[in-house]
């Protein structure tokens, strides 16, 4: 950028030029051809001066850009006694101290990015586009098994194969699990992909969890709920059992030994018909809750298929027609428009709906007011299969509303505790879930995703 002098002068000289030149053609005209030659050769000199100055400028200017482009930020242009390029080089000079400044502070932030990276205790994976690793963490170095100290970006591929391999494979939005055995421990990683773009670049970048623990930390809670209630409905099966078998057997031993046959009157025959019948039926519901947990255990696989859902909607309202008349029931289903099929094992999904109908038609006949349930099916941004099962009967408490789908849990004095467990059973092993929201003002509704 010229100064104001600068400029002042480029325009002087120009002028200088211009009065030389008309100077030395009107001594030509007036053949004094000494004076005109004199003239001519100030004119070229002052010529010769413009031009270095421009040449210089453009010079300098190259050589900056240049710096610039080869990210040079160490030229540095000194004291000139020209003050127009003096002016040039203090603003190429300030202009390079800021590019200086904002390149320490890229590579400040770039520093701090990478040790967070490193310190993370999540595995973070960077690859581009051609599947080549561009950054990679301690963390997933220890779980590939390979030395976080070694530059070589291809030795994770060369040590542990079918680790890159997963990390290839997953796709954004997407989770995988991975069983992953290094030095004879077991690892199960969940790998997860986010896409992101660098100078026009596509890159991949994932992150990797241990989550064995935390499975083994839910397993363990989730067989400890089973062992409770397992161990509550044994006790409260054995406790009579035991107190009637003291009670016949306080009949039929004094002091310590047997009664005899005249001592046997008709009420303790009455009464040991009576105990035995009540150790009959405790028998029968020991039995039956022995059969309940083997039927809970014992969950075929799925066969899937494709079929109506047209056609399923009508035999569930043949199956519960009589049901929802008798107990006056608002009985609504809605399909989104243009669903037609359903990909799952009818007869299983079955159990599912037919056992949270059922369960909603319990919760409604203590309504004295309008009694009404709901089934929707449609499909989420996700391409799954969503049905919820909508009733406005009596609320499940929030802190039982997790409660319910463990195993024999009940809140109905005669519930076995297993349908709700059951159905989640089901659902996982068609890869989806069963939830429950419920409260005063929206009723319970129950969603299945499948």
């Amino acid at each position: 950028m010229a100064s104001k002098g600068s400029v002042s002068r480029i325009v002087l000289i120009v002028l200088i030029m211009i009065v030389l030149s008309f100077a030395a053609g009107f001594f030509f005209l007036k053949e004094q051809y000494l004076y005109s030659a004199l003239l001519l050769l100030v004119d070229v000199i002052y010529i010769y001066r413009l031009v270095a100055i421009y040449t210089q400028t453009n010079k300098t200017v190259s050589l900056f850009f240049d710096a610039v482009r080869n990210n040079d930020s160490t030229l540095t242009f000194h004291t000139s006694e020209n003050k127009s390029m003096q002016t040039l080089y203090d603003g190429m000079n300030s202009l390079n101290k800021h590019i200086q400044q904002i390149k320490l502070q890229n590579e400040y932030k770039e520093k701090y990015y990478k040790a967070l990276i490193q310190q993370s205790a999540t595995g973070l994976v960077v690859l581009n586009s051609n599947n080549e690793i561009e950054l990679i963490n301690e963390i997933t170095c220890q779980y590939a098994g390979i030395s976080a100290a070694s530059t070589n970006m291809k030795l994770l591929k060369i040590k542990n194969e079918p680790f890159y391999n997963v990390l290839c494979t997953v796709v954004p939005d997407q989770a995988i699990t991975f069983k992953n055995i290094l030095n004879d421990t077991a690892q199960l990683l969940l790998f997860r992909a986010t896409e992101i773009r660098n100078d026009e670049q596509h890159l991949k970048l994932i992150s990797i969890q241990d989550i064995r623990q935390e499975l083994d930390e839910k397993e363990l809670e989730s067989y400890q709920k089973l062992i409770s209630i397992l161990t509550h409905e044994i006790m409260n099966s054995i406790a009579p059992l035991t107190s009637i078998s003291k009670t016949l057997y306080d009949f039929y031993i004094k002091d310590g030994e047997p009664v005899k046959p005249h001592e046997v009157n008709e009420v303790i025959v009455n009464t040991t018909v009576q105990g035995l019948k009540a150790i009959e039926e405790q028998g029968d519901g020991l039995m039956n809750f022995v059969n309940s947990y083997r039927r809970l255990t014992k969950i075929p696989h799925p066969v899937l298929k494709l079929f109506s859902i047209v056609e399923w909607i009508e035999q569930l309202q043949i199956l519960f027609s009589e049901k929802i008349t008798n107990n006056r029931i608002l009985f609504e289903i809605e399909i989104e428009p243009h669903l037609q099929y359903i990909t799952a094992d009818k007869n299983l999904i079955n159990q599912v709906i037919v056992n949270l109908v059922n369960n909603a038609i319990d919760s409604l006949t203590l309504l004295e007011t309008e009694r009404k349930i709901k089934i929707t099916i449609s499909k989420n941004k996700g391409n799954r299969i969503i049905i919820k099962v909508f009733n406005n009967g009596s609320v499940i408490p929030s802190e039982l509303q997790e409660k319910i789908f463990i195993p024999f849990f009940t809140t109905k004095e005669n519930g076995s505790g297993i349908g709700l467990s059951l159905s989640r059973q089901i659902m996982k092993q068609h890869k989806g879930s069963i939830s429950v929201i419920s409260n005063p003002d929206d009723g319970t509704v129950f969603t299945l995703e499948l």
